[in-house]
């Protein structure tokens, strides 16, 4: 079936279910259809399709065999991934600006192939090691840090248009929401039948295919000289980023609370949906699977709903995101059973992109374009130190309270934080106003 009829099957399935939004849906399908009608555009999406879903699958199995090994400790091992693509990330978005992108990300994901095949290898000798699933973890989020600037860097090349880019980045957007659906369900489908251990050799199944379809690019890159382009000092671009968001009344607080939030979702999502599963299903990892699958779906579905909706009011759009989804914490640590928690999951993956858009629009609208690249930056560092900082606690709060009641503290603060900025929304609201009329 050719690409159009799969194009006009979509558009009548989601005129059925979002009839207010299928003119922005369908304008936004037509345009990822476009981008996967250039040849070169369809086979690095094909590749990180492959990537994204494997990557989903790898994260699944590793979170559940560290349950089994670590208990609450689990949190340590989140915090070491964390610490890891939090130095890195700054170290690799240099260097990947000053090597040829194709070739990082094949280098890249051929030695995450090796790398996630080598428990694998072990688990035929002997039981898995702990400390080998720890380097490996640590290992793999390191070198996040230098393929996805590397993705980000080549993604431009390939499109050699604003427009066609733009299309480029909602299609892989879109992709790695798909694959947040995907792999969990994967996991919950085939470990009855497959070792949990065997997961990641699934994912260095997908790292060859993403490594391959990368290599094909060759021919639709100009030859270029990376080596000539200039350093830059990321100290002074973090520091820039704090000046530039203090300098919008309002924003100072908007990036505390995405900090904060974030690693209130990491508590949630990363450690406690497992732990929580782990109690109440009886160490069954399909339940988990189908829970974290319940939440992708969620997610994609918000995605699609709130990112072809006209979002204007973005201070409200903001916090009442954090709100819902907050709401939907709460549920879930008030859950009776899995089922419950299935469904609560659903409903907090669906808000999840709501409060996301509403950010990355922020930061468009307020800031110039030479900007934008420091204040993500800023966030990528305020995000990254407040997960570690969650990630750290959370043994020591699991053991104090309970999984059940360290999702409510982290459901409470995002509420927290939601409270806090509808009663200031007012004045934000102003702000913003009279920020972009200065813009402008």
């Amino acid at each position: 079936m050719s690409l159009n009829k799969y194009y006009r099957l979509i558009k009548i399935y989601y005129s059925g279910i979002f009839p207010e939004a299928t003119l922005e849906i369908s304008d936004s399908l037509s345009s990822m259809i476009k981008a996967l009608k250039q040849p070169q555009i369809l086979r690095l999406w094909f590749g990180q399709a492959f990537s994204s879903i494997g990557d989903e699958i790898y994260r699944v199995g590793l979170i559940w065999l560290a349950v089994g090994l670590m208990g609450p400790d689990t949190g340590y091992l989140a915090a070491g991934q964390t610490a890891s693509l939090m130095l890195l990330s700054f170290i690799g978005g240099k260097w990947a600006d000053r090597w040829n992108p194709r070739r990082t990300m094949m280098c890249v994901d051929f030695i995450r192939a090796l790398i996630v095949l080598t428990p694998v290898i072990v688990s035929f000798f002997m039981p898995t090691p702990l400390a080998l699933l720890w380097v490996m973890a640590f290992t793999l989020a390191g070198l996040s840090a230098f393929f996805d600037p590397a993705t980000q860097g080549l993604i431009p090349i390939l499109a050699g248009s604003a427009e066609l880019m733009q299309s480029t980045n909602g299609l892989m957007s879109t992709t790695i929401r798909m694959a947040r659906m995907i792999g969990p369900a994967i996991v919950g489908l085939l470990s009855a039948f497959i070792p949990m251990i065997h997961f990641f050799t699934i994912d260095a199944v997908t790292f060859c295919v993403s490594a391959y379809c990368v290599y094909s690019l060759k021919k639709y890159i100009p030859p270029m000289d990376y080596s000539k382009m200039p350093k830059s000092n990321f100290k002074t671009a973090v520091l820039s980023g704090f000046h530039l968001a203090r300098s919008v009344p309002g924003m100072d607080y908007v990036f505390f609370s995405k900090a904060v939030t974030a690693g209130c979702w990491n508590l949630v999502i990363a450690i406690g949906f497992p732990l929580l599963v782990h109690e109440m299903s009886g160490n069954d990892a399909r339940y988990f699977g189908l829970v974290m699958a319940s939440y992708g779906v969620g997610n994609f579905i918000g995605a699609l709903y709130f990112g072809n909706m006209e979002r204007k009011r973005l201070w409200g759009l903001y916090f009442y995101g954090l709100l819902f989804l907050g709401t939907g914490f709460i549920l879930i640590g008030l859950a009776p059973n899995v089922e419950w928690i299935i469904l609560a999951s659903a409903f907090a993956g669906f808000f999840g992109p709501m409060n996301d858009l509403a950010f990355i629009d922020m930061l468009q609208k307020k800031f110039k374009v030479q900007d934008l690249t420091k204040m993500f930056r800023l966030r990528l560092a305020s995000e990254s130190s407040m997960t570690l900082i969650f990630t750290l606690i959370s043994p020591w709060l699991i053991r104090t309270t309970s999984v059940r009641t360290s999702i409510l503290i982290g459901g409470g603060i995002w509420l927290l934080c939601a409270f806090v900025g509808l009663m200031m929304h007012k004045s934000f609201h102003k702000s913003y106003q009279t920020s972009q009329e200065l813009h402008s």
